[in-house]
């Protein structure tokens, strides 16, 4: 069977699929569905086209780094990978595709194009996640997203079994490198020191386990969020707090770490296979990752954002109104905010706040707390509580 697929790599190197057809030859093909680079692997991709006994694959991209993710797929896999342009230029393969118009099957779609060029580098986002650990709760566990590289010459020493098994949008940030003469490596490769600023500009604070247990104690209790360096992350804190998913690895001159303190050694052998270094860090994370450690980092960052040193927020997982708070993982769009004696609610996804009253701060929390034909509301809004709660019900539909 013959796959062709159309990729677009944006300004950043991010790969997005638009189309995938599959057929017997080129004149006989059928859609089918398509892959997401930012959750699949190499390893991933090859098994989802020998499920469906793919000898030929046809990538039609532009971009210098689709180029180097062919060079890998013909290195480690048994299906030939070929890459034509746009243009119907060929840049590896054969040449007999040059009779086939694959323009028609695949139109340039501009429109689309220009949805999936993002306003904001996601180079800010990746630096976060590489140096705090802290991952949505969602994201799969032993898949590499983010490498640290301490020089370009450790570049070579990453395993193909660990490049096989990083998500194809996965990003290599390398340090102590002068020069942009670097390896064939088909994930992001991103200049480090070249990011010192950006890095500033987070704040991130080292904070040993004790220290990120009594923060959270504090908040749990009340839903106070004090923040006086005004961080926007803990570095590590995965790590630290032993809950690390395996979703970056730290490649220094004497091995390999799951930190970028250098505190948890994996191994020194740069060579061993990538389920090795899995089975070696599952004896490590023993900790199950409860609400109250998932939505900490969060609760810090947000409190960054908005410039505040102490505040007070209602979320599922702390007391306010109310003492007591969700024990589970819960997906939620908002939180309530106290700042200044001002109440607010804010949507994480859209990062944008609303100034509200205190009723509506409250049945917000009871909202979370899937509490909210409580008997126990009755004492706070005795006489029009339903005319409230039609109120409050609006004002969420409005914002979410």
């Amino acid at each position: 069977m013959l796959v062709i697929g159309y990729v677009y790599e944006d300004k950043y190197g991010m790969f997005h699929m638009t189309n995938q057809l599959i057929g017997a030859d080129l004149n006989k093909l059928d859609s089918i569905e398509l892959l997401d680079f930012y959750t699949n692997t190499p390893d991933d991709f090859y098994s989802f086209l020998e499920y469906y006994n793919v000898t030929d694959y046809i990538f039609v991209c532009d971009g210098k780094r689709m180029h180097r993710f062919v060079g890998f797929l013909n290195n480690n896999y048994p299906i030939r990978f070929q890459l034509v342009d746009t243009n119907q230029i060929l840049k590896i393969g054969h040449s007999t595709l040059s009779s086939y118009n694959l323009r028609k099957k695949f139109p340039n779609n501009t429109a689309l194009h220009a949805k999936f060029e993002q306003e904001t580098s996601p180079i800010k986002d990746a630096l976060h996640l590489l140096l705090t650990g802290h991952y949505p709760l969602n994201t799969k566990g032993n898949q590499i997203k983010h490498f640290y590289v301490e020089n370009k010459d450790l570049l070579n020493k990453i395993n193909s079994s660990v490049l096989k098994n990083c998500v194809i949008n996965s990003i290599i940030f390398y340090d102590r490198c002068t020069t942009d003469i670097l390896p064939e490596l088909f994930p992001i490769l991103v200049n480090f020191h070249r990011e010192k600023e950006t890095i500033e500009s987070m704040n991130l604070i080292h904070m040993n386990e004790k220290e990120i247990i009594e923060g959270m104690k504090s908040f749990q209790s009340n839903g106070e969020v004090l923040n006086n360096q005004i961080t926007n992350g803990i570095i590590d804190y995965s790590a630290v707090m032993n809950i690390d998913r395996n979703q970056r690895l730290f490649y220094f001159k004497d091995g390999i770490y799951r930190d970028y303190s250098k505190n948890y050694l994996i191994t020194n052998n740069f060579d061993e296979d990538f389920y090795v270094l899995v089975n070696y860090l599952s004896y490590k994370n023993t900790r199950m990752t409860t609400p109250i450690m998932r939505i900490f980092p969060m609760v810090l960052n947000i409190s960054a954002l908005l410039g505040k040193k102490k505040m007070y927020m209602v979320t599922p997982y702390n007391a306010f109104f109310t003492k007591e708070y969700l024990q589970k993982h819960k997906d939620f769009k908002l939180i309530g905010f106290v700042i200044d004696d001002q109440y607010y609610l804010y949507n994480i996804s859209l990062n944008k706040n609303y100034k509200v009253n205190k009723a509506t701060l409250l049945l917000l929390e009871y909202y979370l707390k899937n509490k909210i034909d409580s008997i126990e509301l009755q004492k706070y809004i005795p006489n029009k509580l339903e005319s409230f709660k039609e109120q409050f019900y609006k004002i969420i539909e409005s914002i979410s």
